[in-house]
C-alpha cells in the first residue's frame, strides 16, 4: 500500500513510501484537506505531489480548513512546537539559522569539549 506522510513513520520499507511532506497538514498543508476517495498524482522527477481536485472544491476545502488545537503533554512539546520551523526550511530550530557561517562572522568558536 503506498504511503504519504508529513511525520515519522515505521514499517514503510515494505511499500512505496514518500515521507515528510511539506508543509505539514498541521500547519495547513495540502495532506490536511485530501479527503478520503481523492486522487493523488505523484511526480518523483519533479518531487511534486498533485491532488486531483477540482481547484474551487480544493478552494472551498481550505477555506473551510481550521488548525487542530494542539495540547503539549510535555515541556518537549511545548518547545518544539514553539521553537522548531517546518520540515520545508530544515525543521531546525527557527533561530539556529544566525549561527551560520559562524567561523566567518566571529572567528572559530571555542572548544566546547
Amino acid at each position: 500500500l503506498p504511503c504519504i506522510g508529513d511525520g515519522r513513520q515505521s514499517g514503510t520499507s515494505a511499500s512505496p513510501s514518500i515521507l515528510n511532506a511539506s508543509p505539514e497538514s498541521a500547519a495547513g498543508g495540502g495532506l490536511a484537506l485530501l479527503q478520503t476517495g481523492d486522487r493523488v498524482r505523484i511526480d518523483l522527477g519533479a518531487g511534486r505531489a498533485d491532488a486531483l481536485v477540482a481547484a474551487d472544491d480544493w478552494a472551498a476545502r481550505k477555506a473551510a480548513w481550521t488548525p487542530p488545537e494542539l495540547t503539549d503533554q510535555t515541556p518537549w512539546q511545548h518547545l518544539y512546537r514553539r521553537m522548531v520551523g517546518p520540515l520545508a526550511s530544515g525543521g531546525c530550530l527557527e533561530f539556529a539559522t544566525q549561527f551560520h557561517n559562524i567561523v566567518a562572522t566571529h572567528g572559530n568558536p571555542r572548544d566546547s569539549h
